[in-house]
C-alpha cells in the first residue's frame, strides 16, 4: 500500500484532537476514540509540517508538491495552539513535532504481532515489560493482547505522542520523558525490554555511564542507539530478553565493535535479523535499513560463541561495511531482492526489499525467529528469573520492603508512587499511609560518619590534649545514618511558601508583641515554654523519652528557608518546640526542597556547630549581596564581624586544630576556613571583614591634571563626564575642553564628548556617515563639524573592486550573488541558502540540464558528483573523497582505494567553478562592482587604530630607584608608556613587543595602573613557570607597598589549592600572579559554560527559523544536522547542570574570584585552541581538538567579556604572537574579538579562511607513479585588511623601534660537507623515499599508519642524519672528525679562548639528541670533545635538562651571568624562554633549525638582549649566531624558509605590506617535505628538482587533458544521439500530423458533433457496430497471420490490420493477436487488444486509436522542446577546446631543454674545465671569514643562500616590503622581489 501523506496527516490530526479532548474531559477513551488514537503514526515522512503555516500568506513559501497539505497543516497548528496553556507550551509541542519528522518511523503492527507471538509460543511471557521508546504503543498493544495484566513501563520523549499513548493505555505506566531518566532501582527489574529504538549520533546524558570505568559504556553516551542497548540490558534481570529494532548502523559500523563486544559479554545472542528497507514505507513513506536484535541477559556467561564473535565484527560485502554475522548467515536477511545502491545519506549501501509488504515481512520474520529461539533461547535461565520474581512478591506480601521512589519534575507524569516497581498484588497490600519501619536504622554521630576515633572525637569536642587509655567500659552509642545512606521514606514535603527562616536564634519565629513590652513578654514566654517542657518530660517514662528522641532523629523534610548557598551536605540548624533546636545536614537538595538529617550530638558539640552556621550564613549573605548589587553591605558586614567574634571568643580561630576537622564536615567548610588568612604565624580576618572585595569602591576625590580627570571619568562612567571631571579638577568645564582639545570630541550621536582614542577608532566609516546624516536633520555648531572632519580625515582609503581578491564562499557575500552566478554557470535556476549556525550552504536546482549532468559532472566508481554537488564543495572549498575498487579479496569483497584520478578531476572542476566566480564578478556592471566593493570596505576596510601617546603618564607609586638598583631600569621606555596607555584605554589588547624589550614591566605597571584608576579591580598576571618568580619580583620592586598574591608551588599542592583560591576570592589584592600551569588548575564557571552552550543552542534554532521565514527550502540533511546538534548541545548542558547540582565543597571557580583582567605573558603558549573545520586534510592547521589549557583560557576570558559586555578583557604579551602561520591570527581573534568577528559574519575558522586564505591542492606524483593529494592554506589574500584588524588592538614594536640597547645579531651559515657515512646514508634515504622499503634504513617494515607518513619519517631521518649519524644507530655508526659535533666543538672552543679574559658565554641549541642520562646524546658528545680535545673545564659546561627545579635553574643562570658557567646546552622549550643569562653571551650555536620562526627568534633572544655587557664592550656590539648546515641536507632549506616566513609575519604586524597576497611555503613538521624537493636536496642537484616539478606538472596536465577529452567524447556521443532523436521526432510529428489532417478531412460527425465510427470489416455487410465488434472478436480469437500484418477492414480509408505474435506464458506458448489502424505509422488503442467482453467497445477500438494521434504529437513536441534546450549546451561542450594545450607544450619544451642540460652536467668535464673549477674553489669555514662575507650585505637583505636549496626557497618567496633588495647574483637565481 502506497504512503498517502494526506490520509496520514488527517489521521494524526484527528488522533491529536481526540487526545486533547480526553485530557480536558478527564475520562477514558471510547472504542471509537481508541480506534482514532490507534491510527496515529507520527510525522515521519511528513516534512511539510516544518514549513510556516501561521496564515494564508505563508503558502507562497511552500513547494508546489506540498501545497495540497497546507490547509491541513494550518489546521494542525491551530489545533495545538488552541489546546496549549501558553506560548511556551505551544513551542514545546512544535519542537516535538520537528524531532518526530526525523525519528518517528513506527513499526507495522504485523511485525510487532509476529515478535509477540513467537516469544509467547516459547513461553517468554513477561510480567514486567519495559518499552524505552514507545511511539504510539505498537509493542505495548501486541504484548497486552497476550496478557492484559502485564506490568508495563513505557518511555516516550515526544509530548504529543506521550499524550496519545497515555490515552491508549491508561492502565500502564507511561512516562513522557527520555529513557535515560529511568532510576537506578529499576536495574535488573524487568523481564523483557522490547522496542523500536531511536538511532543517530545524538548524545545522551547519563552520569553513571559518563563516569563508568568501562570505555564502551562511556562511548555509548555519544550515540543514542548504543546507549539504549546497554541501558536496556541493565534494566532487565538475568535471563531477561532485550529485543530491539534498530538501524543497520548498530551492527555495520566498525566504530561500534566495542559496544557490540560489551553487549556480548553480558548477554547471549538469541537472534539477529536484517529487515528489508521497505519495512516502514507504508507508515512513514521512507526506506531505511533496520535490524531486529534479540538478546538474553546472562551476566555469568563464559566466553563467546562463534556467532557471537561474528556479531562483534565488521566486514565488507560488495564494498560496503557489513556485520560479519550477516556475511556468514545470509539466511538471516529478510528480502526478496538485494542490490548495491545508496542509503538516505548518499553513501554506498546494500538495499534489501520484500515484495510481500508488511505482512510478507512478518511471515518471513516468524520463521526466522522460530528457528533462532529454538536454537538459542535458554528457557531455564529465563524461567529461573521468573520464579525468583514470584518468590520475592510472595515475601513482599508478608513483609513491607522499602521500594524505589521516583522523583520527577514533569508535571505530566503519573505520581511517583505509581512509578514504583511492584506487582499488582504488592501494590494492593501496600499501606496507604507512611508506617514506621520494623527495623530502625542504627544511629551514628557526626564523628563516626567521617571515621573519627574515640580519642579524636574527645579532642574535637573539648579542644583538650590526648589522654591515656582507660579500661572502663564505654556506653555504646546508637548509630546515625550516613550522609550517603539511601533516603528513608519521608513525610510529604511542604511548599516553598510555607517554609520559615532558619539559622541563628534571632531568626526563629516569635510572637508579635507591642514594641514597649516586647522584650519582657518574649522573655516570659520563653521561660514559660521551658518550664512546660520540663514538666511534660518529667512525666514521661524512660521508654517514652527514648521513643520521642528516636522520632526526633528521623530524617524529615527541611522546613527552613533554603538559601542559595545551602547544598548537599550543608550543616543547618532547625528550631524545634520552644527554645530547643537541632543541628544536622541536608540531603537530596533540589530547588523544591531538601531532606533534613538530624545529628545526635552533645550540647557543646551542637552549640559549636550552631555558632559556626551563624558565621557561615553571615559570610555568604554578605558576599552574595555585594557581588550581585555592587553595593556595600554595612549591616551584613557588621553581622559577620559579630558572629565571627562570638565564635572566636568561645572556640578559638576557625583554623584552630580543634575546629578544622569539625568545620570541614560542612559542604562549605573550605570556603569558610579561608575567611581567615595567616600573617606572621597567626590567623587574622580576611579583607572582606573590613571592606568589599567583590567590587571596587571608587575613592578618587581630586586630580591634578585634565588628563587624570579624563582617566577618572573613563574609570567611573566609561566615557567623558564633564560634570564629574569638573568636580575633581580645579579647572572649569570650558578650560577642561580647551585643555583636552584634540583629545576629546563631541559625538552628537551619543549626545556628549568622547575621548579621541575611542571616537576616532574602530569603524570610522559607519560613524562618519551616521553623524553626517544627523547633522543634515539637526542644528549643529563647530564642535560637530570638528568631530566629523576628524573622522573623515581618519577614514582609510577605500579599496577599489579591481584591487580586491575574492573567494567563492566568503560568508559576507549575500547568497543571492552566489545564486545568480550559479544560475549563469549552469544555465538554469539555482537557489542557494546558508545556515550560519552550521556554517553550511544548501543548493537547490529545480531542473538539471546537460551542464550540470555532463560538463560539471565527475563519475566515480561508486557515486557520481554532478555540478550541484561540486558547487556545494566549491562553496566551502573542499574536494570529495572518492574511492574505487581495484579487485576482489578472498571473500569476494571490493578492495577499495582512493580514486586519485577522480579526485584530481573533481578538484579541477571545482577550481574551474571557483575561478569562474572571480571572472563572472569582473564581467558585472560597474555599479554592481562598486556596491560589492563598498560592502567589503564597510565590513573590513573601516578600522582605525589611534596613535596612542602615553607620554603624559607619570605612574604614581612606581619606585624607579628600586628598579634601577635591582634590574638596572632607569625609566619607562616611550614604547612601554604608549602600550600601557593603549591597554588602559581599550581594556586590553595585544602587546607584541620583541623579545627583550621590557614586556614584564609593561605587565606590572599596566596592572597596577588599572587597579589604581579603577579600570580593573583585581588583575591577574600569568606567565611561564620559569618566569613567574621574576615577574613577581619585578612587581614587588616596582611597587614595594603593593599587596600582591604570588602563587608558590606549595600553594598549589592539592591540600592547599582550595585555600589559595578562597584567598583570591576574599581579599582585595592589587594583583594575583601565577604560572600558566597553575592557572590551568583554576576551575572555570560551570554557569558560564552553560550560558555559552545555551546561546549556541538558541542560535541553532534561530537560524533554522530565519531560513524558513526567508522562504528557503530547508533540506532534510540540514534539518537533521541542526536537530542532532541541538540534542548534543542539550546533553552537554545537562552534564554541566549536573556538575553544578552535585558541586559540594569544593571550590571557588574563576568567576567567583572576581578577576576582571588577565595579563597573559608568552601568550603563544595558549595558541592550541580548539576549533572546528571541514578542511581536515589541510596540513599546517595544528590540532583541531586543542588543549584543555587553551579552552580554560577561553572560558576565563569569556567570563570577563560577559561581565564587561565588550571584547578584549585580557592582554596577550608575546614577541611571537604569530609563531608559524597566519592561520594563528584567527585563534587570537577568537579569544579577544568575538563580537567583532560576529559583525563580519565570521563564526568559524572556515568562514575566516574563506575570506583571507586560498587553499592549494598539490597532486604529488611519486616515483612509483602514485598521486598523493596535499592541501595547504599557502596563500593569504586581503592581507592589508587582515593586518588592519590585528593592528587595531595591538602595539607592535621591534627592538629597533624601542631603541633597546642590545647587540646586533650576526648570522653565519656554517656549511659542512657530508661525511662518507652520511653520503652513504643519503643514498639509502633516496631509495627509501622512492620505494618505501624501511629495511633499507635498517628498521622494520612500515606499518599501515607509517606508510601514510612516509615522507615525514624520511624527513625525520634526514634531520637526524644531518646532526649526527649516531642518533640513527649509536652502535652501527662512529664518530667522525668532520661531523657537526666536531665542527661545533671546534667553534665553541675558538669563542671560549677568544673571550676567555671576559669569561664570555655561549648558548648551544638543539631539539634533537637532547641530554638523557645513561645513553648517548649529542650534548654529552660535544661536552666530551670540549673537555678532552680542547681542555675546557667540565664544571663550566652545563645542560639545562640537569636543572630539576626552579632553584637549580636559577643557580645555573646566575653562574652564566657571573662567568662560572661558560657554555650551556638546551632545547628551544627549556632554554629558549625564561632565561636571562645574556650578560656575557658572545655566541649562539644552532645545531639544528627549529620548525617555527618564533622558535628561532626565542633562541636568538637569549643572547641578543638588553644587558649583554661583554658583546657591547668587547665584541663590537655583535653576537654571532652560527647555523650549522650539512650540505645535501635539509638544514639550509629550513633556515631560509624560516627567514621568509618571518619576513611575512613582520610585514603584516608592522602594516608595511607592499602586496595584497603572500605565499607561506609548503613545509611543516606534521607532514615533512614533498617528495620532489626532498630528492633534489639530498642529491644536491637543484636541476633535478626543477625536472621533478616539471614532470609533475606535465603529468597533472596530461591527466587533466585525458579527463577533458573523455568528457568531450561523451558529450559528442550524447550530442549525436540527441540530434538524431530530434530529427526522428520531427519526422514522426510531420508524418502523424499528415495522418491526422487526412483523418479530419474524411471523418463524419453526428448532429452533436461526435465522430461516427464508420468501420468496414471484410466479410461483414452490416453497418451495425455490434455485429462488426463480434466479428472482430472472432478474428482476435482465431486469426493466425504468422507474424505478418494482414488487412481485415478499414476506417475512413485507413487500413485495419491484425498481426499474430507467439508469446510464452507460465511455460506454455500462446498466440496473441493485436490490431492496428495504419497510416504513415501504425496506431493502436489498449496496445492493440480488443475489449473481448464488449462488442461495441471492440468496434470503437480503431476510432479511439486515431483520436490519440494529437496527444502522441504533443508528447513528441514536449520531448523536442527539452532536446532543443539541451543540444546547444552539448554543442557548446563538444566544441570546447582544452585551454591548457599551449601551457603543456611549453612545459614539455622546457623539460626537453632541462634534460639536455642535466645530461651535459652528468658528462665528465674536460681537463681544462676541471682545472678552472678547482682553481676557483676556496672554502673558508672560519667564523670571522663567514662574518666578513655576511657583512657585505645591506641591513635589510635576506641572508645569503649557500646551499642547493637556493632555487627551492626562491620558489616560495614573494616579499612585498617596499625598498627590500638583494644582490644581483641572488636575484638571478630566481628570488622575486
Amino acid at each position: 500500500m502506497a504512503f498517502n501523506r494526506k490520509a496520514k496527516l488527517r489521521d494524526n490530526i484527528e488522533a491529536i484532537r481526540t487526545a486533547f479532548e480526553l485530557g480536558k474531559a478527564g475520562r477514558a477513551a471510547t472504542p471509537q476514540e481508541r480506534e482514532r488514537l490507534a491510527r496515529y503514526c507520527g510525522f515521519g515522512g511528513l516534512k511539510c509540517i516544518l514549513n510556516p503555516a501561521a496564515s494564508l500568506t505563508d503558502a507562497v513559501q511552500w513547494a508546489k508538491s506540498d501545497l495540497d497539505l497546507f490547509p491541513q497543516t494550518m489546521e494542525l497548528h491551530r489545533l495545538i495552539r488552541e489546546n496549549s496553556a501558553s506560548e511556551n507550551e505551544y513551542k514545546r509541542y512544535i519542537d516535538s513535532l520537528k524531532s518526530s519528522v526525523l525519528t518517528a518511523f513506527y513499526t507495522p503492527s504485523a511485525v510487532t504481532e509476529a515478535l509477540a507471538d513467537v516469544l509467547h509460543d516459547y513461553n517468554v511471557r513477561p510480567l514486567r515489560l519495559l518499552e524505552p521508546s514507545a511511539g504510539h504503543g505498537a509493542f505495548i498493544g501486541a504484548f497486552a493482547r497476550k496478557d492484559a495484566a502485564v506490568d508495563v513501563m513505557a518511555f516516550e520523549k515526544d509530548l504529543l505522542t506521550g499524550k496519545i499513548l497515555s490515552c491508549l493505555y491508561p492502565d500502564k505506566k507511561i512516562r513522557t520523558e527520555g529513557f535515560e531518566r529511568i532510576e537506578k532501582p529499576f536495574d535488573g527489574y524487568f523481564d523483557a525490554a522490547i522496542s523500536n529504538i531511536p538511532f543517530g549520533d545524538m548524545a545522551v546524558f547519563d552520569p553513571a555511564f559518563s563516569a563508568s570505568e568501562a570505555p564502551a559504556r562511556r562511548m555509548a553516551t555519544k550515540a543514542i542507539h548504543n546507549y539504549f542497548f546497554l541501558k536496556g540490558l541493565d534494566a532487565v534481570r538475568d535471563g531477561g530478553i532485550v529485543a530491539f529494532i534498530t538501524s543497520q548502523g548498530v551492527l555495520n559500523s566498525p566504530q561500534n565493535e566495542a559496544i557490540r563486544l560489551e553487549m556480548m559479554e553480558k548477554a547471549r545472542l538469541v537472534s539477529a535479523i536484517r529487515l528489508p528497507n521497505n519495512l516502514f514505507t507504508d507508515n512513514a513513506g521512507t526506506e531505511v535499513g533496520s535490524d531486529l536484535i534479540v538478546l538474553q541477559k546472562d551476566t555469568r556467561k563464559e566466553g563467546l560463541t562463534e556467532d557471537e564473535r561474528l556479531f562483534t565484527r565488521t566486514g565488507t560485502l560488495r564494498g560496503v561495511s557489513t556485520n560479519s554475522y550477516f556475511i556468514e548467515h545470509e539466511e538471516q536477511i529478510v528480502c526478496t531482492s538485494a542490490e548495491l545502491d545508496t542509503d538516505p545519506y548518499g553513501k554506498p549501501a546494500m538495499v534489501y526489499r520484500h515484495e510481500g509488504g508488511a505482512e510478507g515481512i512478518a511471515d518471513s520474520l516468524r520463521g526466522l525467529l522460530d528457528r533462532n529461539l529454538h536454537a538459542r533461547l535458554v528457557m531455564r535461565l529465563y524461567s529461573g528469573g521468573i520464579r525468583d520474581a514470584r518468590l520475592k512478591e510472595e515475601q513482599a506480601a508478608k513483609v513491607r520492603a522499602a521500594e524505589p521512589t521516583l522523583r520527577t519534575e514533569d508535571a505530566g507524569l503519573a505520581a511517583a508512587s505509581e512509578n514504583t516497581p511492584r506487582t499488582e498484588a504488592a501494590r494492593a497490600s501496600a499501606p496507604t499511609r507512611e508506617e514506621k519501619p520494623e527495623i530502625e536504622p542504627p544511629i551514628m554521630t557526626l564523628y563516626d560518619l567521617f571515621g573519627f576515633t574515640a580519642e579524636e572525637v574527645r579532642i574535637a569536642q573539648t579542644g583538650g590534649k590526648p589522654r591515656r587509655r582507660s579500661n572502663r567500659p564505654k556506653m555504646v552509642q546508637p548509630r546515625q545514618p550516613s550522609l550517603f545512606d539511601a533516603p528513608t521514606q519521608t513525610a510529604a514535603a511542604t511548599t516553598q511558601e510555607e517554609r520559615t527562616a532558619h539559622g541563628s536564634a534571632e531568626s526563629a519565629p516569635r510572637p508579635a508583641y507591642p514594641v514597649e513590652n516586647g522584650f519582657k513578654a518574649d522573655l516570659n514566654r520563653r521561660i514559660t515554654d521551658i518550664e512546660r517542657q520540663m514538666r511534660e518530660e518529667a512525666k514521661l517514662s524512660a521508654e517514652e523519652r527514648q521513643r520521642r528522641h528516636e522520632e526526633e532523629m528521623q530524617p524529615r523534610p527541611f522546613d527552613g528557608l533554603l538559601e542559595p548557598h545551602l547544598k548537599e551536605g550543608s550543616f543547618v540548624r532547625v528550631n524545634t518546640a520552644g527554645v530547643r533546636y537541632q543541628v544536622g545536614y541536608l540531603k537530596d537538595v533540589t530547588r523544591y526542597g531538601a531532606t533534613f538529617h538530624p545529628l545526635d550530638l552533645g550540647k557543646e558539640q551542637r552549640e559549636k556547630i550552631a555558632a559556626y552556621i551563624s558565621v557561615r550564613d553571615a559570610y555568604e549573605r554578605l558576599y552574595t549581596y555585594e557581588a550581585e548589587y555592587h553595593d556595600e553591605g554595612s549591616a551584613q558586614r557588621k553581622a559577620l564581624n559579630a558572629r565571627y567574634d562570638e565564635f572566636v571568643a568561645r572556640y578559638g580561630n576557625l583554623n584552630a586544630k580543634a575546629n578544622v576537622k569539625l568545620l570541614m564536615m560542612d559542604a562549605s567548610g573550605r570556603d569558610i576556613l579561608a575567611i581567615e588568612r595567616a600573617e606572621d604565624g597567626r590567623f587574622v580576618k580576611a579583607d572582606i571583614f573590613d571592606h568589599p572585595v567583590a567590587f571596587s569602591l571608587n575613592g578618587i576625590t581630586h586630580v591634578d591634571t585634565p588628563e587624570e580627570a579624563l582617566s577618572a571619568s573613563l574609570n567611573r562612567y566609561g566615557g567623558v563626564n564633564l560634570d564629574y571631571m569638573e568636580s575633581l579638577s580645579d579647572s572649569s568645564r570650558e578650560e577642561l575642553i580647551d585643555a583636552l582639545k584634540g583629545r576629546i570630541f563631541y559625538n552628537p550621536l551619543a549626545g556628549g564628548y568622547e575621548i579621541k582614542d575611542r571616537f576616532i577608532a574602530g569603524n570610522v566609516v559607519d560613524k562618519a556617515e551616521r553623524i553626517e546624516a544627523w547633522m543634515a536633520e539637526n542644528p549643529h555648531g563647530e564642535r560637530e563639524k570638528e568631530a566629523l572632519a576628524a573622522l573623515q580625515e581618519a577614514t582609510p582609503r577605500p579599496i577599489s573592486f579591481d584591487e580586491l581578491d575574492f573567494n567563492l564562499g566568503e560568508r559576507w557575500i549575500p547568497t543571492g550573488i552566489y545564486a545568480a552566478y550559479a544560475s549563469y554557470l549552469f544555465g538554469t535556476d539555482v537557489r542557494i541558502g546558508f545556515s550560519e549556525s552550521m556554517d553550511e550552504y544548501s543548493v537547490k536546482c529545480g531542473v538539471k540540464n546537460a551542464k550540470i549532468l555532463d560538463q560539471y559532472c565527475v563519475k566515480g566508481y561508486y557515486r557520481n558528483y554532478d555540478g550541484i554537488a561540486l558547487l556545494k564543495h566549491a562553496l566551502v572549498n573542499t574536494v570529495p573523497d572518492m574511492s574505487k575498487s581495484i579487485g576482489k579479496d578472498e571473500h569476494g569483497n571490493d578492495i577499495k582505494v582512493r580514486d586519485s584520478e577522480g579526485i584530481q578531476l573533481a578538484n579541477a572542476k571545482i577550481d574551474e567553478i571557483r575561478n569562474g566566480f572571480v571572472e563572472w564578478l569582473a564581467e558585472q556592471s560597474p555599479e554592481f562592482q562598486k556596491r560589492l566593493a563598498d560592502m567589503y570596505n564597510r565590513k573590513f576596510n573601516c578600522y582605525v587604530r589611534p596613535q596612542y601617546d602615553g607620554s603624559h603618564q607619570t605612574f604614581p607609586d612606581l619606585d624607579l630607584k628600586a628598579l634601577e638598583r635591582r634590574f638596572g631600569i632607569k625609566d619607562v621606555y616611550q614604547s612601554q608608556k604608549d602600550c600601557i596607555w593603549m591597554l588602559k584605554q581599550n581594556g586590553g589588547g595585544i602587546c607584541d613587543h620583541e623579545v627583550g624589550t621590557g614586556k614584564t614591566l609593561i605587565m606590572c605597571v599596566a596592572a597596577h595602573e588599572m587597579k589604581r584608576l579603577g579600570l580593573g579591580h583585581k588583575p591577574m598576571i600569568i606567565g611561564l613557570k620559569a618566569n613567574v618568580a621574576e615577574i613577581a619580583e619585578c612587581y614587588r620592586t616596582a611597587y614595594p607597598n603593593a599587596k600582591i598574591l604570588y602563587a608558590s608551588e606549595k600553594d598549589f599542592s592539592p591540600e592547599n589549592r582550595v585555600r589559595f583560591f578562597n584567598n583570591i576570592k576574599n581579599n582585595d589584592y592589587d594583583c594575583v600572579i601565577m604560572s600558566h600551569d597553575q592557572f590551568g588548575k583554576i576551575p572555570q564557571s560551570p554557569e558560564l559554560q552553560q550560558q555559552i552552550l545555551q546561546a549556541e543552542l538558541d542560535t541553532v534554532e534561530e537560524n533554522l527559523e530565519v531560513l524558513r521565514s526567508q522562504g528557503k527550502e530547508v533540506s532534510k540533511a540540514m534539518l537533521r544536522g541542526l536537530e542532532k546538534r541541538k540534542i548534543n548541545l542539550s546533553v552537554k548542558l545537562e552534564t554541566i547542570a549536573h556538575a553544578i547540582k552535585s558541586r559540594t565543597d569544593d571550590v571557588v571557580d574563576f568567576k567567583q574570584m572576581g578577576i576582571d583582567h588577565i595579563f597573559v605573558d608568552e601568550s603563544h603558549q595558549f595558541k592550541n585552541l580548539m576549533f572546528n573545520t571541514r578542511h581536515d586534510r589541510v596540513a599546517g592547521l595544528g590540532n583541531q581538538d586543542g588543549s584543555q589549557k587553551a579552552l580554560n583560557m577561553l572560558y576565563a576570558i569569556r567570563t570577563i567579556q560577559e561581565r564587561t559586555g565588550k571584547d578584549l578583557g585580557a592582554t596577550f604579551l608575546s614577541g611571537t604572537t604569530i609563531s608559524n602561520s597566519l592561520t594563528e591570527l584567527y585563534l587570537l581573534f577568537k579569544y579577544l574579538r568575538p563580537k567583532e568577528l560576529e559583525r563580519q559574519n565570521i563564526n568559524s575558522f572556515d568562514a575566516w579562511a574563506a575570506i583571507f586564505a586560498k587553499k592549494t591542492t598539490d597532486f604529488e606524483f611519486s616515483v612509483t607513479n602514485n598521486i598523493v593529494q596535499k592541501e595547504r592554506f599557502r596563500y593569504f589574500i586581503k592581507v592589508p585588511e587582515l593586518a588592519q584588524f590585528y593592528n587595531e588592538i595591538t602595539d607592535y614594536r621591534t627592538a629597533e623601534d624601542v631603541g633597546v640597547d642590545r647587540p646586533q645579531k650576526n648570522e653565519i651559515l656554517h656549511n659542512i660537507p657530508p661525511t662518507p657515512q652520511q653520503e652513504e646514508f643519503i643514498e639509502k634515504l633516496m631509495q627509501f623515499a622512492q620505494s618505501g622499503d624501511a629495511t633499507i634504513l635498517g628498521r622494520d617494515k612500515l606499518s599501515e599508519t607509517e606508510e601514510k607518513a612516509k615522507m615525514l619519517i624520511a624527513t625525520d631521518y634526514a634531520r637526524k642524519m644531518a646532526l649526527d649519524m649516531r642518533l640513527i644507530d649509536p652502535d652501527l655508526y662512529e664518530d667522525h672528525s668532520d661531523n657537526k659535533a666536531s665542527h661545533c666543538a671546534k667553534m665553541i672552543a675558538e669563542y671560549y679562548h677568544k673571550y676567555d679574559a671576559q669569561k664570555g658565554t655561549q648558548f648551544v641549541f638543539s631539539d634533537l639528541g637532547t641530554f638523557q642520562p645513561g645513553q648517548w646524546n649529542v650534548y654529552s658528545e660535544i661536552k666530551r670533545k670540549l673537555v678532552e680535545d680542547y681542555g675546557i673545564p667540565s664544571s663550566e659546561i652545563r645542560f639545562i635538562q640537569e636543572c630539576k627545579n626552579e632553584k637549580a635553574r636559577k643557580a645555573v643562570i646566575d653562574a652564566m651571568n657571573e662567568g662560572r658557567v661558560r657554555v650551556i646546552f638546551g632545547s628551544t622549550s627549556m632554554l629558549g624562554t625564561g632565561v636571562n643569562a645574556q650578560k656575557r653571551a658572545v655566541a649562539v650555536h644552532h645545531l639544528d633549525t627549529p620548525w617555527r620562526p618564533s622558535d628561532l627568534a626565542q633562541r636568538d633572544g637569549r643572547a641578543v638582549r638588553k644587558g649583554n655587557e661583554i658583546a657591547k664592550f668587547f665584541a663590537g656590539n655583535n653576537v654571532d649566531v652560527i647555523i650549522y648546515a650539512v650540505e645535501k641536507s635539509l638544514d639550509s632549506y629550513k633556515f631560509n624558509l624560516l627567514h621568509c616566513k618571518q619576513t611575512f609575519i613582520s610585514q603584516l604586524k608592522s602594516g608595511a605590506m607592499g602586496a595584497r597576497t603572500i605565499d607561506e611555503g609548503a613545509m611543516d613538521e606534521k607532514s615533512g617535505m614533498n617528495f620532489s624537493e626532498y630528492m633534489a636536496l639530498l642529491s644536491g642537484n637543484t636541476d633535478l628538482l626543477d625536472k621533478a616539478k616539471l614532470e609533475k606538472r606535465i603529468a597533472s596536465l596530461e591527466g587533466e587533458r585525458k579527463s577533458f577529452n573523455k568528457g568531450k567524447r561523451d558529450s559528442e556521443f550524447k550530442l549525436e544521439s540527441k540530434t538524431g532523436e530530434l530529427r526522428n521526432n520531427t519526422a514522426f510529428i510531420d508524418a502523424m500530423t499528415e495522418d491526422w489532417n487526412r483523418f479530419l478531412s474524411v471523418v463524419q460527425t453526428d448532429k452533436e458533433g461526435n465522430r461516427l465510427n464508420i468501420i468496414k470489416v471484410d466479410g461483414v455487410d452490416s453497418a451495425d457496430e455490434k455485429v462488426i465488434g463480434k466479428r472482430l472478436q472472432e478474428i482476435a480469437k482465431n486469426a493466425t497471420t504468422g507474424g505478418l500484418y494482414t488487412q481485415v477492414g478499414e476506417l475512413y480509408g485507413f487500413p485495419i490490420k491484425v498481426v499474430s505474435e507467439r508469446i510464452l506464458k507460465e511455460g506454455l506458448e500462446f498466440t496473441d493477436n493485436r490490431f492496428v489502424v495504419e497510416g504513415n505509422y501504425k496506431y493502436t488503442y489498449n496496445n492493440g487488444h480488443l475489449a473481448m467482453a464488449d462488442p461495441l467497445a471492440a468496434a470503437r477500438n480503431f476510432l479511439n486509436a486515431m483520436e490519440r494521434i494529437p496527444s502522441i504529437i504533443d508528447q513528441y513536441k514536449a520531448k523536442n522542446e527539452v532536446l532543443e534546450m539541451e543540444i546547444p549546451q552539448l554543442q557548446e561542450i563538444a566544441g570546447k577546446v582544452w585551454k591548457k594545450e599551449d601551457e603543456l607544450k611549453q612545459l614539455k619544451s622546457e623539460l626537453a631543454a632541462l634534460d639536455r642540460k642535466i645530461q651535459l652536467e652528468l658528462a665528465p668535464p674536460t681537463p681544462e674545465v676541471a682545472e678552472k673549477e678547482n682553481e676557483g674553489q676556496q672554502l673558508k669555514p672560519e667564523a670571522e671569514d663567514v662574518r666578513n662575507r655576511q657583512a657585505q650585505y645591506p641591513e635589510n637583505a635576506p641572508p645569503q643562500i649557500r646551499s642547493p636549496a637556493d632555487s627551492i626557497v626562491a620558489n616560495h618567496v614573494i616579499i612585498g616590503r617596499p625598498g627590500l633588495y638583494a644582490k644581483e647574483e641572488t636575484r638571478s637565481k630566481g628570488l622575486k622581489i
